[in-house]
């Protein structure tokens, strides 16, 4: 619980300090950082293995960029800790953000120890905030008989769960030994930026005097890797009606604020 205040804290601050960089104020506004030109980088320092009843064990490290740093293991949910436990075995993306809202990654191998379950997935989109999503599980190791479960539910013995919404679900699987692995997959909304997102932008962000590269202390998103970088701080703000600021008289509807809240989480592609 005191990890989880931790990261609202941490994000809350790093998108409070964004609002006026992406608001387009007519105040003079600092420049945003340019996070193509940090030195940010995450490392895998060390790893233990998961065996059939212990979990494995993933621990980075983080330099450069600007201190304090969180990390993540799938991309949207951060923590302070550089370690994450109860791993399962696979291959895993290790996301460091700085307080600049920076970001770097490292690729991290978990092979499996004796007896170990190691879980993988296929997934088709759900759509924005729409169940219609499905994850097929793919188990190899352990006895091969399984079980398995998502997101604490009923323990079925079919591996294909659907009408599921986007974001994160826990896959638990485990198999007549006892033996147990628990991995989280991303039910993406496949949200397209070309077809939804950005004739969004072209309304409202980039616009004379805003985000169309008129004011070198406004990130210019007409550069759709400058976009990307900001992603969290646009879901933050447009959430909390901070973009479009209020004296542009523009405004965006609840359907356009939960199209761009999808695209980000599913890691704002560039679709």
């Amino acid at each position: 619980m005191e990890l989880e205040k931790m990261k609202k804290c941490f994000l809350s601050l790093c998108m409070a300090s964004l609002v006026l960089v992406l608001s387009c104020s007519d105040n003079s506004e600092e420049p945003a950082v340019d996070c193509s030109q940090s030195d940010i980088k995450v490392i895998v320092t060390n790893s233990v293995k998961p065996d059939c009843m212990v979990q494995g064990t993933i621990e980075t490290a983080g330099m450069g960029g600007t201190t304090p740093y969180m990390f993540s293991i799938d991309g949207m949910n951060f923590q302070s800790s550089s370690v994450f436990s109860n791993v399962a075995a696979g291959s895993y993306t290790i996301t460091i953000s700085d307080a600049n809202g920076c970001t770097a990654q490292v690729n991290a191998n978990l092979a499996p120890g004796e007896g170990a379950i190691t879980v993988d997935f296929e997934t088709t989109n759900s759509g924005c905030d729409d169940p219609t999503g499905s994850v097929t599980v793919i188990a190899t190791g352990g006895d091969g008989n399984y079980t398995y479960s998502i997101d604490g539910g009923v323990i079925q013995n079919e591996n294909l769960f659907e009408n599921l919404i986007n974001g994160l679900h826990r896959v638990t699987v485990s198999d007549s030994e006892g033996c147990s692995a628990t991995k989280f997959v991303n039910v993406i909304s496949g949200v397209s930026w070309m077809n939804e997102i950005m004739p969004i932008f072209d309304v409202n962000c980039t616009i004379s005097g805003c985000h169309n590269g008129d004011n070198e202390n406004i990130p210019n998103f007409l550069v759709f890797s400058t976009v990307q970088s900001f992603a969290g701080a646009i879901k933050s703000n447009t959430g909390d009606g901070f973009m479009p600021r209020a004296s542009s008289g523009l405004t965006l509807t609840e359907d356009e604020i939960e199209l761009i809240a999808c695209w980000v989480d599913d890691g704002a592609p560039n679709n």
